[in-house]
């Protein structure tokens, strides 16, 4: 570290209030560090007034020591530096106005402020950076040698302060390097769920390749079959079908375009027709071929249901069996799915299963979950998924099937 550094750490220690560079604690064991630190502090004052009691025969200098002696103590709680600060002070003015704790025990500070003092330095260590402790000690230790004359009581002095400010600063250590962990934890676990839902997303738009390339296709084989179709058109007619042609075929280049770039090299999605809703009691067979209990119950026809929601319906309900099986093992999962004139209706229910995973997190179940967020998220729809009392999992996916039309102006 240079000299600006050991500069800076100067004046904060001695000019500014320097806030503690430690993460922050629970309220909890905060409170307890605040107790303890004020019992620690209540007992040097009580120390203090017997002390001093005994050294000048006096009761009300005797409680005045006793109540300055504490307040470093309180004010530790809040901000360590500040207390030190206030120590200073009174290490000094103390031997000036009582000379018999040196008869009485041999040094020239009472018992209850020399408690008062180690809980302080203590309590900076655990807050501050090292170059602000070096600057600490070394002050405090130029007071003491202005006041203990013996080297060997000075050297000793210098042992127990160097002591409590590194067994403060070990703790202090400690806690920043669990916070790092922690910190670092979280920006992994934040760039995990985003390639997550970026990949899914992907996903989602190389599967919906092949739907949308097929409106196209058949947009466009209409529109240009229309002149045979329909003999006799006006020109100004041709001439729009052409349009419409055209208009469908460069989209058709487009998707193809957009799908290079979404498909990796090595990604062996099918390029041909993705399964639908229809194929959701093939889903439910093969979880019925690994013993567990699933049913299926269908309300309505799955004729007539869009490309786009026939896939994702069939995508959630074989991520939420595959989450059901690996999480619930052996749990009867129920499906619902009701197709009604306006809307589709999917709900999952699993049970808590014989034998629970420790990898199922309550309330969520992880990246599968984003990508049905995502999938309900692209149809304008709603998905409610929550851990149910008896220990089961329950999905509700609700789905327009015709798009809000827009009021008229």
């Amino acid at each position: 570290m240079g000299w600006r550094t050991w500069w800076e750490a100067l004046r904060r220690t001695v000019l500014t209030g320097v806030e503690p560079q430690v993460p922050p604690r629970s309220a909890g064991l905060r409170r307890i560090r605040a107790v303890a630190v004020v019992g620690a502090g209540l007992w040097a004052g009580f120390v203090a007034v017997l002390t001093t009691s005994a050294a000048s025969h006096v009761e009300a200098p005797a409680i005045v020591l006793g109540i300055l002696a504490v307040s470093p103590a309180v004010v530790a709680v809040r901000s360590p530096l500040w207390a030190w600060r206030m120590l200073v002070v009174f290490l000094a003015v103390t031997p000036a106005w009582y000379h018999g704790f040196g008869r009485l025990w041999g040094w020239t500070w009472s018992p209850g402020l020399a408690l008062t003092a180690a809980l302080v330095f203590f309590l900076v260590g655990a807050a501050h950076a090292q170059p602000v402790l070096v600057w600490v000690a070394a002050l405090s230790l130029a007071e003491f040698a202005f006041f203990v004359g013996d080297w060997r009581d000075l050297v000793l002095l210098a042992a127990v302060v160097t002591a409590l400010l590194l067994l403060g600063n070990t703790g202090r250590q400690r806690r920043l390097a669990e916070h790092d962990r922690l910190t670092q934890q979280r920006r992994r676990l934040a760039e995990e769920t985003r390639a997550a839902v970026l990949e899914e997303r992907a996903r989602i738009a190389r599967e919906l390749h092949d739907v949308v390339a097929h409106h196209m296709s058949v947009l466009a084989l209409r529109a240009d079959s229309a002149r045979y179709r329909y003999p006799g058109l006006d020109e100004d007619v041709l001439t729009e079908f052409s349009g419409l042609t055209e208009t469908a075929r460069e989209g058709m280049a487009e998707l193809r375009r957009l799908l290079g770039v979404l498909r990796a090299e090595d990604d062996g999605s099918p390029t041909a027709p993705q399964p639908g809703a229809a194929r959701i009691a093939e889903l439910v067979d093969r979880v019925r071929a690994l013993g567990t209990p699933c049913a299926f119950e269908v309300t309505g026809s799955f004729d007539g249901l869009p490309a786009g929601v026939a896939l994702s319906v069939y995508r959630i309900v074989q991520e939420a069996l595959s989450n059901a099986v690996r999480h619930a093992p052996g749990g009867a999962i129920e499906i619902g799915l009701r197709v009604e004139p306006g809307s589709v209706r999917l709900t999952v229910h699993n049970g808590p299963g014989d034998h629970p995973s420790d990898a199922a997190e309550p309330g969520g179940m992880g990246h599968g979950l984003l990508g049905m967020r995502e999938r309900v998220a692209m149809l304008d729809g709603t998905l409610v998924a929550d851990s149910t009392d008896e220990g089961g999992f329950l999905i509700v996916v609700t789905v327009p099937l015709e798009e809000k039309e827009s009021a008229p102006s």
